[in-house]
């Protein structure tokens, strides 16, 4: 489970997240949404253990990150917007240096099976400079699930791929362990329906929305709550 007291995070004399409460219960699906400068990023972030709150505490499973950062980090995988790969080295390579980075031991078996599981087993020996973007974006999940984390905290990790490598990613996110909790932020609302149980809304910094997607009206719920919060228009 998942505890923010109070956090606040300021740049420069700004708050960028104001005083956010929130429990995410363990196995929870969260679907992260907000206009561009909501704070999600930093909110996912500071939850992460890459910013330290300027007020306020994270806790993980009652842990305070502040206290044990260095044993909670362990039990995270963060997924950041940017794709953090070696362009220049082969999916091979890249494997090597993350699995020499991620803690404790990562055998053959389980990159093997996260391999099959992203669709990249025949494309080990290419650069990830010839990759397609929807292929450097699954492998940029797959270094953040090496490890088997407890949390996997994904920063819109489908901007700006086709439709087909987005389908294939909610497919296989939507086959993690039931145990495992997952923070995803996107701008599209489909893939938050899709893979989501729960809906976060975050705008100007400040918590406006935290509860089931079940029990949202309409057709379209999330699009329905965004017009409902006159987050967006229509």
């Amino acid at each position: 489970m998942i505890e923010l007291r109070n956090i606040t995070k300021r740049y420069k004399g700004k708050e960028v997240v104001k005083d956010v409460d929130l429990f995410i219960p363990k196995g929870a699906r969260v679907g992260l949404v907000g206009p561009n400068g909501a704070g999600k990023s930093t909110l996912m972030k500071m939850i992460a253990t890459l910013v330290n709150p300027s007020k306020g505490d994270v806790l993980i499973e009652g842990q305070t990150v502040r206290q044990k950062k260095k044993s909670i980090r362990k039990r995270i995988g963060y997924v950041p917007q940017d794709i953090a790969l070696h362009m220049n080295l082969s999916v091979k390579e890249n494997l090597t240096f993350w699995v020499g980075m991620a803690p404790g031991k990562i055998t053959d078996t389980r990159i093997a099976q996260l391999l099959d599981m992203v669709g990249l087993t025949p494309h080990l020996s290419k650069r990830v400079e010839a990759l397609s973007g929807g292929m450097q974006r699954k492998l940029n999940i797959m270094i953040a699930l090496l490890h088997n984390p407890d949390y996997l905290i994904m920063d819109e990790p489908t901007v700006g791929i086709d439709i087909s490598s987005k389908t294939d990613i909610i497919r296989f996110l939507k086959h993690l362990d039931n145990e495992k909790t997952i923070l995803f932020s996107s701008h599209d609302l489909s893939e938050i329906e899709q893979l989501c149980q729960y809906v976060l809304v975050l705008d100007g910094g400040a918590l406006r929305h935290f509860g089931t997607i079940h029990d949202l009206p309409g057709v379209d719920p999330v699009h329905h709550l965004l017009r409902e919060l006159h987050i967006i228009r229509s």
